[in-house]
């Protein structure tokens, strides 16, 4: 887990010393709720957020052991994760205890309460409801009549914690160092944020998950159809920004078909066949590109890549020479 410091560091901090100022900062951010310190009505909130499309990180932290109850968050979900000390959750007859290998996960259409000790810091992702939707639909071609219903626990100290947490940290890395121009590196970071929320918390849609995992292994090969018409369009499509959602609905199948078949045929995931058409498409820019007017981080950027330290290291790891080498030529 990141130190708290760490943070959306680049981000102002806003403080509260008292319990109204606090009550109404959060109350703006997220929801209306009741707020009740458990010592002397004191509290020392700190809170550094950063939110953009519907889709946000937040590090919030109240200084002081407190009592949340919001009346209900209707059209937004969170995943709140503890970077330290322990909190909990109570949702009608369920108790959630939290911390910072447990997130909880509090429901959009029900009240709930939740307890954070002293020292417990937390880095809350915030998704807008519509956006989650739209990828559960994607992943999952159908999310069933009752729409998507979360449970209220997140473990991550799983294989799918883990990779849930590794895109939280990718996408809040993209959100810290790119501008107006990394655009297509935090849309990539985040599509596959919210992939791994859906894979790592059980929910209503779980049950499609369970029937592809139980259901015979597809027998595909490199031959197979959908695999080769997503080859051409990663390739096709790696100068004109596209994510993994975009192409599996310009190849009309929910992307977990679009996985499978992936998969099957060639035994890699089909982000990591974007990925490595995207390095081709850097190494062309790099290439064609005028050292005096184009830049390694404009190519990296454009080509959705928003840790320039991560980019160079990589692409020396492919072509045996930095993005710089290349551009000079």
């Amino acid at each position: 887990m990141p130190q708290p410091a760490q943070v959306l560091a680049s981000r102002n901090t806003v403080r509260a010393d008292d319990v109204g100022r606090a009550h109404a900062t959060i109350s703006e951010l997220f929801c209306e709720h009741r707020l009740a310190p458990a010592e002397r009505g004191l509290v020392r909130m700190s809170l550094r957020s950063a939110h953009e499309r519907g889709v946000g990180i937040d590090l919030l932290d109240y200084g002081a052991p407190v009592r949340i109850a919001p009346v209900g968050l209707e059209d937004f979900h969170l995943v709140q994760i503890p970077l330290a000390g322990r909190a909990a959750m109570d949702v009608g007859h369920a108790h959630v205890e939290s911390s910072p290998s447990v997130a909880t996960v509090p429901p959009v259409e029900r009240e709930f309460t939740l307890t954070w000790d002293r020292a417990t810091p937390h880095l809350i992702v915030y998704v807008r409801r519509d956006r989650l939707l739209s990828v559960a639909g994607a992943v999952f071609g159908t999310i069933g009549g009752d729409g998507l219903r979360l449970a209220p626990r997140m473990a991550l100290d799983t294989t799918q914690g883990r990779a849930f947490l590794r895109a939280v940290f990718e996408m809040h890395d993209a959100i810290e160092h790119t501008g107006a121009d990394g655009a297509y590196a935090r849309a990539l970071a985040v599509e596959v944020m919210l992939a791994r929320l859906l894979a790592a918390v059980e929910s209503s849609a779980s049950r499609f998950l369970s029937a592809w995992s139980s259901a015979a292994v597809h027998e595909a090969t490199r031959g197979d159809r959908l695999y080769r018409r997503f080859l051409e369009r990663a390739e096709a499509d790696a100068g004109a920004q596209p994510t993994m959602v975009a192409i599996a609905e310009e190849l009309q199948v929910p992307l977990r078909t679009l996985q499978d078949h992936v998969r099957a045929a060639s035994g890699r995931t089909p982000t990591a066949i974007l990925r490595d058409a995207r390095f081709r498409q850097a190494r062309r820019r790099l290439l064609d590109g005028d050292p005096t007017r184009c830049t390694v981080t404009s190519v990296a950027l454009a080509c959705g890549f928003g840790h320039l330290g991560r980019f160079s290291a990589e692409y020396r790891m492919r072509y045996g020479e930095s993005p710089v080498e290349t551009l000079r030529g």
